[in-house]
Protein backbone atom coordinates (compact mmCIF):
# COMPACT_ATOMS: atom_id res chain seq x y z
CA UNK A 1 0.00 0.00 0.00
CA UNK A 2 3.24 2.23 -0.41
CA UNK A 3 1.47 3.50 -3.64
CA UNK A 4 -1.17 3.28 -5.71
CA UNK A 5 -1.24 0.62 -8.81
CA UNK A 6 -1.67 3.51 -11.27
CA UNK A 7 1.36 5.95 -9.41
CA UNK A 8 3.56 2.87 -9.46
CA UNK A 9 2.73 2.21 -13.10
CA UNK A 10 3.08 5.53 -14.32
CA UNK A 11 6.51 6.20 -12.25
CA UNK A 12 7.84 3.27 -13.95
CA UNK A 13 6.87 4.77 -17.44
CA UNK A 14 8.63 7.73 -16.18
CA UNK A 15 11.63 5.66 -15.34
CA UNK A 16 10.99 4.02 -18.86
CA UNK A 17 11.51 7.49 -20.37
CA UNK A 18 15.01 8.62 -18.69
CA UNK A 19 18.54 7.16 -19.99
CA UNK A 20 19.43 4.96 -17.44
CA UNK A 21 18.53 1.17 -15.86
CA UNK A 22 14.55 1.42 -15.14
CA UNK A 23 14.88 -1.00 -12.71
CA UNK A 24 17.19 0.63 -10.56
CA UNK A 25 15.61 4.51 -11.11
CA UNK A 26 12.22 2.73 -9.86
CA UNK A 27 13.72 0.95 -6.52
CA UNK A 28 15.48 4.60 -5.72
CA UNK A 29 12.30 6.61 -6.82
CA UNK A 30 9.92 4.72 -4.87
CA UNK A 31 12.37 5.19 -1.70
CA UNK A 32 12.17 8.66 -2.37
CA UNK A 33 8.88 9.23 -2.54
CA UNK A 34 8.45 7.91 1.24
CA UNK A 35 11.31 8.99 3.19
CA UNK A 36 13.48 11.85 0.56
CA UNK A 37 16.82 11.05 -0.50
CA UNK A 38 18.07 9.03 2.21
CA UNK A 39 14.89 6.78 2.00
CA UNK A 40 15.58 6.51 -2.06
CA UNK A 41 19.35 5.76 -1.10
CA UNK A 42 18.35 3.18 1.22
CA UNK A 43 16.25 1.96 -1.00
CA UNK A 44 17.87 1.70 -4.29
CA UNK A 45 21.49 0.54 -2.46
CA UNK A 46 19.34 -2.36 -1.09
CA UNK A 47 18.03 -3.90 -4.52
CA UNK A 48 21.63 -3.59 -6.02
CA UNK A 49 24.24 -4.59 -3.05
CA UNK A 50 23.81 -8.58 -3.00
CA UNK A 51 23.86 -8.80 -7.01
CA UNK A 52 27.23 -6.46 -7.41
CA UNK A 53 28.65 -8.13 -4.63
CA UNK A 54 28.51 -11.56 -6.17
CA UNK A 55 29.12 -10.69 -9.36
CA UNK A 56 32.39 -8.67 -8.23
CA UNK A 57 33.19 -12.06 -6.68
CA UNK A 58 32.71 -13.86 -10.08
CA UNK A 59 34.52 -10.83 -11.87
CA UNK A 60 38.09 -11.15 -9.41
CA UNK A 61 38.07 -14.85 -10.25
CA UNK A 62 36.93 -14.46 -13.63
CA UNK A 63 40.60 -15.49 -14.95
CA UNK A 64 40.67 -18.97 -12.98
CA UNK A 65 37.81 -20.08 -14.48
CA UNK A 66 36.57 -18.20 -18.14
CA UNK A 67 39.92 -16.79 -19.55
CA UNK A 68 40.77 -18.34 -23.38
CA UNK A 69 44.05 -19.87 -21.91
CA UNK A 70 42.41 -21.75 -19.00
CA UNK A 71 39.00 -23.03 -21.58
CA UNK A 72 41.26 -24.26 -23.98
CA UNK A 73 43.02 -26.69 -21.13
CA UNK A 74 39.75 -27.65 -19.81
CA UNK A 75 37.77 -29.52 -22.38
CA UNK A 76 34.51 -29.45 -19.04
CA UNK A 77 35.37 -26.01 -18.09
CA UNK A 78 35.05 -25.14 -21.92
CA UNK A 79 31.26 -26.76 -22.13
CA UNK A 80 30.39 -25.05 -18.91
CA UNK A 81 30.99 -21.66 -20.57
CA UNK A 82 29.87 -22.57 -23.50
CA UNK A 83 26.50 -23.79 -22.15
CA UNK A 84 26.20 -20.88 -19.45
CA UNK A 85 26.74 -18.71 -22.51
CA UNK A 86 23.81 -20.18 -24.64
CA UNK A 87 21.69 -20.44 -21.46
CA UNK A 88 22.06 -16.64 -20.99
CA UNK A 89 20.95 -15.44 -24.20
CA UNK A 90 17.94 -17.86 -23.99
CA UNK A 91 16.92 -16.10 -21.34
CA UNK A 92 17.91 -12.44 -23.17
CA UNK A 93 15.16 -14.16 -25.98
CA UNK A 94 12.77 -14.83 -23.28
CA UNK A 95 12.82 -10.94 -22.21
CA UNK A 96 12.57 -10.08 -25.99
CA UNK A 97 9.64 -11.66 -26.41
CA UNK A 98 7.87 -10.87 -23.05
CA UNK A 99 8.40 -6.95 -23.88
CA UNK A 100 7.48 -7.33 -27.55
CA UNK A 101 4.00 -8.82 -26.09
CA UNK A 102 3.55 -5.62 -23.65
CA UNK A 103 5.77 -2.93 -25.54
CA UNK A 104 3.79 -3.88 -29.24
CA UNK A 105 0.78 -4.92 -29.43
CA UNK A 106 -0.83 -2.16 -32.22
CA UNK A 107 1.13 -1.97 -35.99
CA UNK A 108 2.53 1.55 -35.12
CA UNK A 109 4.57 0.05 -32.46
CA UNK A 110 5.01 -3.22 -34.22
CA UNK A 111 6.69 -1.07 -37.06
CA UNK A 112 8.87 1.08 -34.96
CA UNK A 113 10.54 -1.96 -33.57
CA UNK A 114 11.38 -3.51 -36.26
CA UNK A 115 12.74 -0.48 -37.69
CA UNK A 116 14.60 0.39 -35.02
CA UNK A 117 16.12 -3.38 -35.30
CA UNK A 118 16.80 -3.71 -38.73
CA UNK A 119 18.52 -0.47 -38.63
CA UNK A 120 20.61 -1.21 -35.60
CA UNK A 121 21.63 -4.43 -37.13
CA UNK A 122 23.05 -2.60 -40.23
CA UNK A 123 24.65 -0.19 -38.09
CA UNK A 124 26.64 -2.82 -36.20
CA UNK A 125 27.61 -5.18 -39.00
CA UNK A 126 29.04 -2.04 -40.85
CA UNK A 127 29.74 1.07 -38.46
CA UNK A 128 30.19 -0.16 -35.35
CA UNK A 129 31.53 -3.94 -34.87
CA UNK A 130 34.20 -4.27 -38.02
CA UNK A 131 37.62 -3.61 -36.07
CA UNK A 132 39.14 -1.11 -38.41
CA UNK A 133 36.26 1.70 -37.24
CA UNK A 134 35.91 3.17 -34.07
CA UNK A 135 32.54 2.30 -33.32
CA UNK A 136 31.87 4.82 -30.24
CA UNK A 137 31.77 7.09 -32.18
CA UNK A 138 28.20 5.17 -33.98
CA UNK A 139 26.57 5.17 -30.54
CA UNK A 140 24.65 7.92 -31.08
CA UNK A 141 22.27 5.47 -33.04
CA UNK A 142 21.15 4.45 -29.83
CA UNK A 143 19.43 7.15 -28.19
CA UNK A 144 18.64 8.93 -32.06
CA UNK A 145 16.61 5.44 -32.88
CA UNK A 146 14.93 5.94 -29.42
CA UNK A 147 13.92 9.32 -29.89
CA UNK A 148 12.68 8.63 -33.08
CA UNK A 149 10.25 6.29 -32.16
CA UNK A 150 8.53 8.51 -30.19
CA UNK A 151 8.28 11.13 -32.55
CA UNK A 152 7.13 8.49 -34.92
CA UNK A 153 4.26 7.57 -32.41
CA UNK A 154 3.23 11.03 -31.75
CA UNK A 155 3.53 12.13 -35.26
CA UNK A 156 1.21 9.43 -35.85
CA UNK A 157 -1.24 9.30 -33.99
CA UNK A 158 -1.55 12.83 -32.94
CA UNK A 159 -2.27 14.47 -29.66
CA UNK A 160 -3.68 12.51 -26.62
CA UNK A 161 -7.38 13.57 -25.79
CA UNK A 162 -7.32 16.54 -23.12
CA UNK A 163 -9.73 14.15 -21.36
CA UNK A 164 -7.35 11.17 -21.27
CA UNK A 165 -4.45 12.83 -20.19
CA UNK A 166 -5.73 15.93 -17.34
CA UNK A 167 -5.90 15.27 -14.01
CA UNK A 168 -4.14 13.71 -11.75
CA UNK A 169 -4.86 12.21 -8.71
CA UNK A 170 -3.67 14.04 -5.49
CA UNK A 171 -0.16 13.27 -4.01
CA UNK A 172 -1.20 12.06 -0.47
CA UNK A 173 -3.98 10.37 -1.71
CA UNK A 174 -1.85 8.52 -4.03
CA UNK A 175 1.10 7.35 -1.26
CA UNK A 176 3.63 10.32 -2.61
CA UNK A 177 4.96 11.54 0.61
CA UNK A 178 8.54 13.09 -1.08
CA UNK A 179 9.80 14.70 -4.10
CA UNK A 180 13.70 13.86 -3.07
CA UNK A 181 15.71 17.18 -3.61
CA UNK A 182 14.13 20.77 -4.65
CA UNK A 183 14.10 22.33 -8.64
CA UNK A 184 17.03 23.81 -8.62
CA UNK A 185 19.72 20.57 -6.95
CA UNK A 186 17.32 18.67 -9.31
CA UNK A 187 18.55 20.86 -12.61
CA UNK A 188 21.93 20.39 -11.21
CA UNK A 189 22.08 16.82 -11.33
CA UNK A 190 20.41 16.61 -14.50
CA UNK A 191 23.31 19.05 -15.84
CA UNK A 192 26.48 17.23 -14.00
CA UNK A 193 25.43 14.00 -15.97
CA UNK A 194 25.96 15.37 -19.60
CA UNK A 195 28.50 17.66 -18.51
CA UNK A 196 30.76 14.76 -17.17
CA UNK A 197 29.24 12.60 -20.40
CA UNK A 198 30.83 15.51 -23.07
CA UNK A 199 33.99 15.49 -20.71
CA UNK A 200 34.49 12.02 -21.06
CA UNK A 201 34.46 12.13 -24.79
CA UNK A 202 37.36 15.23 -23.95
CA UNK A 203 39.36 13.27 -21.69
CA UNK A 204 39.56 10.05 -23.69
CA UNK A 205 40.04 11.52 -26.88
CA UNK A 206 43.65 13.11 -24.97
CA UNK A 207 44.54 11.22 -22.55
CA UNK A 208 46.60 7.84 -23.50
CA UNK A 209 44.69 4.58 -21.94
CA UNK A 210 48.24 3.39 -20.48
CA UNK A 211 48.32 4.57 -17.33
CA UNK A 212 45.14 6.12 -16.72
CA UNK A 213 42.83 2.59 -17.42
CA UNK A 214 40.43 3.26 -14.86
CA UNK A 215 39.53 7.07 -15.52
CA UNK A 216 39.00 5.07 -19.18
CA UNK A 217 36.57 2.93 -17.56
CA UNK A 218 34.45 5.09 -15.47
CA UNK A 219 34.46 7.17 -18.60
CA UNK A 220 33.24 4.47 -20.89
CA UNK A 221 30.73 3.20 -18.53
CA UNK A 222 29.13 6.51 -17.96
CA UNK A 223 28.69 7.22 -21.51
CA UNK A 224 26.49 3.93 -21.60
CA UNK A 225 24.57 4.43 -18.96
CA UNK A 226 24.09 8.19 -19.95
CA UNK A 227 22.41 6.63 -23.72
CA UNK A 228 20.60 3.98 -22.87
CA UNK A 229 17.27 3.66 -22.05
CA UNK A 230 14.52 0.93 -20.75
CA UNK A 231 16.22 -2.76 -19.01
CA UNK A 232 19.51 -4.28 -18.48
CA UNK A 233 19.43 -5.96 -22.36
CA UNK A 234 19.54 -2.60 -24.23
CA UNK A 235 22.57 -2.13 -22.65
CA UNK A 236 24.29 -5.41 -23.22
CA UNK A 237 25.79 -4.85 -27.21
CA UNK A 238 26.93 -1.03 -26.14
CA UNK A 239 29.00 -2.89 -23.24
CA UNK A 240 30.56 -5.81 -25.41
CA UNK A 241 31.80 -3.33 -27.84
CA UNK A 242 33.23 -0.96 -24.79
CA UNK A 243 34.91 -3.54 -22.98
CA UNK A 244 35.60 -7.05 -26.08
CA UNK A 245 36.44 -4.83 -28.86
CA UNK A 246 38.85 -2.41 -27.04
CA UNK A 247 40.37 -5.73 -25.63
CA UNK A 248 39.96 -4.86 -22.10
CA UNK A 249 38.18 -7.96 -21.25
CA UNK A 250 38.01 -11.69 -23.49
CA UNK A 251 34.91 -12.57 -25.45
CA UNK A 252 34.73 -15.98 -23.35
CA UNK A 253 34.67 -14.03 -20.11
CA UNK A 254 31.95 -11.51 -21.24
CA UNK A 255 29.66 -14.65 -22.32
CA UNK A 256 30.26 -16.40 -19.00
CA UNK A 257 29.80 -13.02 -17.11
CA UNK A 258 26.46 -12.53 -19.13
CA UNK A 259 25.07 -15.61 -18.09
CA UNK A 260 25.97 -15.51 -14.13
CA UNK A 261 24.86 -12.00 -14.39
CA UNK A 262 21.09 -13.15 -15.62
CA UNK A 263 21.35 -15.90 -12.49
CA UNK A 264 22.18 -13.23 -10.14
CA UNK A 265 19.60 -11.21 -7.69
CA UNK A 266 18.94 -7.38 -8.56
CA UNK A 267 19.34 -5.79 -11.84
CA UNK A 268 21.40 -6.80 -14.94
CA UNK A 269 23.36 -3.68 -14.87
CA UNK A 270 25.30 -5.40 -11.50
CA UNK A 271 27.14 -7.28 -14.81
CA UNK A 272 29.11 -3.76 -14.98
CA UNK A 273 31.10 -5.43 -11.39
CA UNK A 274 32.15 -8.27 -13.09
CA UNK A 275 32.76 -6.10 -16.40
CA UNK A 276 35.53 -4.13 -14.16
CA UNK A 277 37.41 -6.61 -12.14
CA UNK A 278 37.58 -8.90 -15.00
CA UNK A 279 38.79 -5.73 -16.41
CA UNK A 280 41.53 -4.67 -13.96
CA UNK A 281 42.23 -7.88 -13.27
CA UNK A 282 43.58 -8.19 -16.72
CA UNK A 283 45.40 -4.86 -16.74
CA UNK A 284 46.80 -5.08 -13.02
CA UNK A 285 47.08 -8.50 -12.15
CA UNK A 286 46.15 -7.74 -8.44
CA UNK A 287 42.51 -8.51 -6.34
CA UNK A 288 42.65 -4.84 -4.87
CA UNK A 289 42.99 -3.55 -8.41
CA UNK A 290 40.12 -5.70 -9.64
CA UNK A 291 37.75 -4.64 -6.64
CA UNK A 292 38.65 -1.02 -7.79
CA UNK A 293 37.48 -1.95 -11.52
CA UNK A 294 34.33 -3.16 -10.06
CA UNK A 295 33.68 -0.55 -7.98
CA UNK A 296 34.47 2.66 -10.96
CA UNK A 297 32.77 0.46 -13.38
CA UNK A 298 29.65 0.05 -11.26
CA UNK A 299 29.71 3.46 -10.15
CA UNK A 300 30.20 4.68 -13.59
CA UNK A 301 27.27 2.86 -15.20
CA UNK A 302 24.48 3.56 -12.63
CA UNK A 303 25.21 6.84 -11.53
CA UNK A 304 23.78 9.08 -14.45
CA UNK A 305 20.56 6.87 -14.48
CA UNK A 306 20.47 7.39 -10.22
CA UNK A 307 21.13 11.52 -10.71
CA UNK A 308 18.67 11.80 -13.50
CA UNK A 309 15.98 10.30 -11.28
CA UNK A 310 16.58 12.52 -8.07
CA UNK A 311 16.67 15.45 -11.05
CA UNK A 312 13.56 14.29 -12.13
CA UNK A 313 11.12 13.82 -9.07
CA UNK A 314 11.09 17.35 -8.38
CA UNK A 315 9.58 18.07 -11.75
CA UNK A 316 7.69 15.08 -12.36
CA UNK A 317 4.29 16.68 -11.30
CA UNK A 318 4.64 18.96 -14.57
CA UNK A 319 5.51 15.47 -16.36
CA UNK A 320 2.34 13.85 -15.11
CA UNK A 321 -0.11 16.16 -17.09
CA UNK A 322 2.43 16.53 -19.67
CA UNK A 323 0.56 15.04 -22.78
CA UNK A 324 3.05 14.97 -25.28
CA UNK A 325 5.73 12.54 -23.82
CA UNK A 326 2.68 10.18 -22.60
CA UNK A 327 1.65 10.16 -26.14
CA UNK A 328 5.37 9.54 -27.71
CA UNK A 329 6.27 6.83 -24.50
CA UNK A 330 4.69 3.81 -26.62
CA UNK A 331 6.93 4.45 -29.03
CA UNK A 332 9.85 4.89 -27.18
CA UNK A 333 9.17 1.68 -25.17
CA UNK A 334 8.45 -0.23 -28.78
CA UNK A 335 12.14 1.74 -30.17
CA UNK A 336 14.07 -0.07 -26.75
CA UNK A 337 12.62 -3.56 -27.84
CA UNK A 338 13.77 -2.99 -31.56
CA UNK A 339 17.45 -2.58 -29.87
CA UNK A 340 16.68 -5.69 -27.88
CA UNK A 341 15.80 -7.42 -30.72
CA UNK A 342 18.96 -6.66 -32.41
CA UNK A 343 20.95 -7.53 -29.66
CA UNK A 344 19.65 -11.19 -29.28
CA UNK A 345 20.64 -11.19 -33.23
CA UNK A 346 24.03 -10.29 -32.19
CA UNK A 347 24.52 -12.60 -29.03
CA UNK A 348 23.08 -15.32 -30.72
CA UNK A 349 25.36 -15.35 -33.18
CA UNK A 350 28.33 -14.55 -31.69
CA UNK A 351 27.79 -17.76 -29.13
CA UNK A 352 27.78 -19.40 -32.08
CA UNK A 353 30.43 -18.58 -33.69
CA UNK A 354 33.04 -17.20 -31.71
CA UNK A 355 34.73 -20.26 -30.02
CA UNK A 356 36.28 -20.38 -26.80
CA UNK A 357 39.22 -22.74 -27.62
CA UNK A 358 40.06 -24.10 -30.93
CA UNK A 359 37.18 -25.74 -32.36
CA UNK A 360 34.91 -24.45 -30.14
CA UNK A 361 34.15 -25.15 -26.35
CA UNK A 362 30.90 -27.46 -27.57
CA UNK A 363 29.70 -28.25 -31.19
CA UNK A 364 27.58 -25.40 -32.75
CA UNK A 365 24.65 -27.78 -32.87
CA UNK A 366 24.94 -28.56 -29.32
CA UNK A 367 24.99 -25.00 -28.04
CA UNK A 368 22.16 -23.85 -30.20
CA UNK A 369 20.20 -26.59 -28.48
CA UNK A 370 20.97 -26.11 -25.41
CA UNK A 371 19.90 -22.26 -26.08
CA UNK A 372 16.65 -23.54 -27.41
CA UNK A 373 16.17 -25.89 -24.74
CA UNK A 374 16.73 -23.19 -22.37
CA UNK A 375 14.47 -20.42 -23.54
CA UNK A 376 11.79 -23.61 -23.67
CA UNK A 377 12.50 -24.01 -19.86
CA UNK A 378 12.46 -20.18 -18.95
CA UNK A 379 9.98 -19.23 -21.50
CA UNK A 380 7.24 -21.66 -21.74
CA UNK A 381 7.67 -24.19 -19.26
CA UNK A 382 5.05 -23.74 -16.41
CA UNK A 383 5.99 -25.18 -12.77
CA UNK A 384 2.98 -25.63 -10.13
CA UNK A 385 5.02 -25.04 -7.32
CA UNK A 386 5.39 -21.26 -6.47
CA UNK A 387 8.95 -21.35 -4.72
CA UNK A 388 10.50 -23.24 -7.74
CA UNK A 389 8.83 -20.37 -10.42
CA UNK A 390 10.96 -17.88 -8.23
CA UNK A 391 14.08 -19.37 -8.68
CA UNK A 392 13.14 -20.75 -12.22
CA UNK A 393 15.81 -18.60 -14.40
CA UNK A 394 18.62 -19.22 -12.18
CA UNK A 395 18.16 -23.32 -12.29
CA UNK A 396 17.73 -22.67 -16.23
CA UNK A 397 20.80 -21.17 -16.17
CA UNK A 398 22.88 -24.20 -13.79
CA UNK A 399 20.94 -26.78 -16.11
CA UNK A 400 22.59 -25.15 -19.41
CA UNK A 401 25.86 -24.97 -17.95
CA UNK A 402 25.59 -28.44 -16.80
CA UNK A 403 24.51 -30.06 -19.96
CA UNK A 404 27.24 -27.78 -21.77
CA UNK A 405 29.80 -29.76 -19.59
CA UNK A 406 28.50 -32.93 -20.29
CA UNK A 407 28.86 -31.96 -23.77
CA UNK A 408 32.21 -30.95 -23.79
CA UNK A 409 33.59 -33.92 -21.95
CA UNK A 410 32.14 -36.59 -23.66
CA UNK A 411 33.28 -34.35 -27.26
CA UNK A 412 29.86 -34.54 -29.10
CA UNK A 413 30.18 -34.35 -32.79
Amino acid sequence: GWLTPAVFTELFAVCQCLPGPSSTQMSFALGTTKKGVLGGLLSGILFQYPGAIMMTVFGVTSHYWASPKVIAENAWLAGLVGGLGASGVALVASAAVGLWNKACGQPDTKAVAGFCCIVLLYFTCELITPPERDGRNWMWIFPALIIAGGIFVLVWRGPLDAQVSSVVAEDAADGIQNFGVGPWVGAGLVALVFLVFAASYVCTGTLDYEGNEQLFWFFSFWRTGTVIWGGGQVVLPLLEKEVVSTGWIDSSVFFAGLALAQAMPGPLFNFAAFLGAAAAHKAFSSVGASIGGAVVCWIGLFSPGVMLVFGMLPFWAKFRSNRTYKRALPGLNAAAVGLLMASLVQMGAAIREKNTKPGGPIPREASTCIGLLAFWAVHWLKIPNNTVTLIQAPLVIVAGGVIGLVAGVVGMK
